[in-house]
């Protein structure tokens, strides 16, 4: 028969070891955290993180629930800031299992050391859960850059993360608050969170914030790429600033940033949209100077904004080309080309359209209702 040796039972070490500094005196008085603070508290507590025995049952002692405290938990994340992994295993702990009410600054030492270590997805969601406790964004941002500071961390990517929250859950004006705070403290966001503040700006149309802010960023050292130039552009064209739109891809051009079609596009889209279609075109014939080739969208907002001021011909001429270069126009444009001919009684270029869009296997839903 195999005997088994007989265990002592274990004791758990926040009760047992030095017991009597684990309360303040009877005589004390409440006075600010970091004074009343117990070093050999928080340092067993620290201990049974580290160690092997289960945390259910190290915290499931009365006196231990009661003697917990927020500051107590800050400064065992701070003494397990290495190990991030094993930090956040503690803070999701208590919050689960003993539902403990975390303080902000534990949310914020967590979220950096979670960040210096590149684990960016748990960061994120910490992130998404300090935000629905309702803090304005000076709050969050204050509390961030306390930890920030007092840890020396070598990395401000938990900022950026906070921006890219913002923009995500919809708070683009709140991410401009950030973004300036970061400003102030001389802490300048990656050219990426820019991208998606600019690009957040644009789709909820607060185009004068996109100009003020691209102005305050290049003021302070900031070298835009072509995302962020394209942001401006379509910011200005939509305000009808069409000159100082020119003006911005000339700028983007001379300090050597290597725009894209789709910047131009942008500018042909606005020159179309305010009926200055002639510009636009000279645009697109200019692009194989800059070493690019007009593409699909090129083409169709080209089409559409012909068609928008009764150039019909020259509509036809550029959808011609188009699917000779193995373009496939949108429905939008094909249709807006074939009603504009056809209003204007050129049914046989109407129809010679048609048989170029089935020898590419395309029949335009709009030939019914030319029939």
């Amino acid at each position: 028969m195999k005997l088994t040796r007989p265990h002592r039972p274990r004791t758990n070490p926040l009760i047992h070891s030095k017991p009597r500094n684990l309360c303040a005196s009877p005589n004390s008085t409440p006075k600010d955290d970091d004074e009343n603070d117990d070093p050999h508290f928080v340092s067993n507590l620290s201990d049974v993180v580290r160690g092997k025995q289960s945390w259910k049952m190290a915290f499931s002692d009365p006196f231990i629930s009661s003697s917990l405290k927020p500051h107590h938990v800050e400064k065992v994340l701070i003494q397990n800031i290495r190990n991030p992994r094993l930090a956040l295993r503690f803070f999701n702990f208590l919050g689960l299992h003993k539902s403990f009410n975390h303080s902000t600054t534990s949310f914020c030492i967590l979220i950096h050391a979670l960040v210096q270590s590149s684990l960016f997805w748990p960061a994120t969601s910490l992130l998404q859960t300090l935000l629905l406790r309702g803090l304005s964004p000076n709050e969050v941002f204050q509390s961030l850059l306390n930890s920030f500071k007092k840890f020396n961390c070598s990395s401000s990517l938990g900022f950026d993360l906070l921006v890219q929250n913002y923009v995500q859950n919809k708070r683009v004006l709140d991410g401009v608050v950030v973004v300036r705070l970061m400003r102030e403290c001389k802490i300048l966001p990656e050219v990426r969170t820019l991208n998606a503040l600019l690009n957040g700006l644009v789709r909820s149309r607060h185009f004068n914030m996109v100009l003020q802010l691209f102005d305050e960023l290049v003021n302070v050292g900031l070298r835009p790429d072509a995302y962020m130039y394209t942001a401006m552009v379509k910011s200005l064209c939509e305000l009808k600033d069409l000159h100082k739109a020119n003006e911005v891809i000339r700028y983007a051009e001379s300090n050597g940033c290597e725009l894209s079609v789709v910047t131009y596009n942008v500018l042909i889209h606005g020159l179309c949209k305010w009926q200055r279609v002639w510009e636009a075109v000279k645009i697109k014939n200019l692009l194989s100077r800059k070493g690019l080739k007009a593409d699909m969208v090129t083409y169709c907002t080209l089409v559409l904004g012909l068609c928008k001021v009764q150039e019909f011909e020259v509509g036809m001429a550029l959808m011609k080309e188009m699917i000779e270069m193995g373009f496939v126009p949108s429905e939008a444009a094909l249709s807006g080309l074939m009603e504009g001919l056809r209003r204007k009684g050129n049914i046989e270029d109407a129809f010679d359209l048609v048989n170029k869009m089935g020898e590419v296997g395309v029949m335009p839903n709009c030939l019914l209702t030319m029939r």
